[in-house]
């Protein structure tokens, strides 16, 4: 496991929650993430969570990234809440997305798992000419957005 245990939570993430985890590549500094939607929709699975990982690296919890910039280290992911109710991820702040729409991208794109080349929006239609960044459309957790983060940034993928 690369991740750092943080802080287990039973509540579940809500639009506008800032997310932080932590690598063991990375001592006492914090990758961040928000919530963007709790209602996506992948194939059969619905209410899934969709969420961006910033290309950010925090010295600290409140070190925060500039979101408006949309700069993301990986595409949008769609996961399930075991990131928060195994300590993995650490909700720090809420923002108010209504009030700030210039934190999200107007659409969202994903290549599907089946057929590479058939490409969907996060509620589930079809999208004949996707817009960057595209992610994947199949559900995931908190090891997925591990061994992307790690992927990207050339760390060793956990075996575990």
């Amino acid at each position: 496991m690369n991740l750092v245990s943080l802080k287990k939570s039973r509540k579940k993430p809500a639009v506008g929650d800032v997310f932080v985890f932590q690598l063991i590549f990375e001592p006492e500094q914090y990758r961040f993430g928000m919530v963007i939607s709790t209602t996506a929709v992948f194939s059969s699975f619905k209410n899934v969570i969709l969420v961006y990982i910033y290309d950010h690296l925090g010295k600290g919890k409140e070190d925060y990234p500039d979101f408006a910039a949309k700069r993301l280290l990986i595409p949008p992911e769609g996961i399930n809440t075991l990131g928060w109710s195994r300590g993995f991820f650490e909700t720090v702040a809420h923002l108010d997305l209504e009030k700030h729409q210039e934190y999200k991208f107007p659409q969202h794109h994903f290549r599907g798992v089946a057929r590479r080349d058939i490409y969907y929006d996060e509620f589930n239609k079809e999208v004949k000419n996707p817009v960057e960044p595209i992610g994947n459309r199949g559900l995931g957790n908190y090891r997925v957005i591990e061994d992307a983060v790690c992927d990207k940034l050339g760390y060793t993928l956990s075996t575990d």
